[in-house]
């Protein structure tokens, strides 16, 4: 959201249908805080002021420019994460204008990634407008000031003032690679405050876009993953379909053992340790690592588990199920936790069986009233005990359903 100059860019609960059938924004069961930037960490620590690694850089538009045009690009306009309007042709040709001028304009936010890409986090309306008058994309027109440009496009001025366009200096504060999550989560949320207020799956498909983002995004539109969940994420607009998908992932290469410490094997496998942000960009950045193939066999993998989820539980596979007094039925809605630990428990389950359809159904409905197992769903759910303890459940519930008659015949 671009600001200043005038440059404006722009529970639980019973009835979860309502929520299919409005505009409201996509509830999830245990979503409480996970989402949300504000909101503290398990261990409630601060983070010291040596992981805070902001730098301030200038540019050139010239410079960007020559960065965006490469193949592939340096500078990532296009964030899924931006919802900001489209400027009109007017703010891009008085932006121009006010360049020409050479007046300041507002400070420029930029994520650098490990492959030194720069993620426009604040300002990319305005590097859209100087890129695009650049390339000849419109011309100036009803300036009030220098009327004498009116008309003119790029290609048209004089070199002097191609030059001065060129030569234009943009001051940028610049988030380095090494500065940990739970920080970029405050920065991001701090600059885009007067906007609306990103989650944190917002970031981080900002923060590590590749292969990962694509996969994500790919698998949050098959049928697969609408008919397990229901089509309850048609409407979805805020990114709570791949929160979803990447922890169910994160979890499977986690128990896997196909994680490591830094992203680097000679650090050792990784330790999960209650901090779901840095695990899930841990697992985020690995996948944008990886080749093609891993890609495709995580791909594979993910919609396996969703087509057994859909023929082995069917509906409300991912809520909670209570029954009121008076005899009628309350749905939760889908719950982030039941989610990726029945994902990884189909992972173990072959497919297809009829036979088995009533064994692992009255096995997960069991797991899903089980006190212990619904315990694990309430505070600080993403602990490393209460992680722990779920998985401890499934292998369980996974040797339970092998020992069973109809599963060995």
């Amino acid at each position: 959201m671009d600001k200043d100059l005038g440059y404006q860019e722009n529970g639980i609960t019973n009835t979860f249908e309502a929520y299919n059938n409005s505009e409201e924004e996509v509830k999830l069961d245990g979503e409480d805080g996970q989402l949300d930037t504000s909101a503290h960490f398990v261990d409630e620590r601060i983070y010291p002021m040596k992981s805070i690694k902001v730098e301030r850089g200038f540019y050139t538009s010239y410079e960007l420019k020559r960065k965006y045009d490469k193949k592939p690009s340096l500078v990532i306009l296009d964030s899924d994460f931006q919802r900001e309007s489209v400027w009109g042709i007017q703010q891009k040709r008085e932006l121009i204008e006010s360049i020409l001028m050479g007046l300041p304009l507002p400070i420029f936010y930029f994520n650098q990634d490990k492959k030194g890409r720069l993620v426009v986090i604040d300002g990319r309306q305005r590097l859209n407008a100087i890129f695009s008058f650049m390339d000849n994309g419109f011309a100036l027109d009803k300036l009030k000031i220098l009327d004498e440009f009116n008309k003119k496009k790029f290609e048209d001025l004089d070199p002097v003032y191609q030059s001065k366009i060129e030569d234009y200096q943009l001051m940028a504060h610049v988030i380095q690679p090494m500065t940990p999550d739970r920080v970029k989560f405050d920065i991001f949320d701090r600059v885009n405050r007067a906007g609306t207020k990103l989650n944190k799956q917002e970031i981080r498909n900002a923060l590590y876009q590749g292969k990962v983002t694509v996969l994500l995004n790919e698998l949050s539109k098959t049928d697969e993953f609408n008919e397990a969940t229901e089509n309850y994420f048609l409407k979805d607009k805020r990114m709570k379909n791949r929160y979803l998908l990447i922890r169910f992932i994160a979890f499977y290469l986690y128990y896997n053992n196909q994680l490591y410490k830094n992203n680097n094997v000679a650090d050792g496998l990784y330790q999960y340790s209650s901090d779901i942000d840095d695990f899930l960009g841990l697992a985020m950045d690995y996948l944008n690592s990886v080749p093609e193939e891993t890609i495709n066999e995580i791909k594979r993998i993910t919609l396996d588990a969703l087509r057994k989820i859909s023929f082995y539980l069917g509906e409300n596979a991912f809520r909670l199920i209570d029954i009121n007094p008076d005899g009628s039925m309350k749905r939760y809605p889908i719950n982030i936790n039941i989610f990726e630990t029945l994902m990884l428990a189909m992972t173990f389950l072959p497919s297809e069986r009829h036979e088995l359809i009533p064994i692992i159904r009255n096995k997960v409905n069991d797991l899903k009233n089980d006190s212990s197992f619904r315990n694990s769903l309430n505070n600080h759910r993403d602990s490393d005990i209460k992680v722990g303890d779920r998985y401890l459940m499934i292998k369980r519930l996974i040797g339970e359903i092998a020992n069973d008659k109809a599963y060995i015949d």
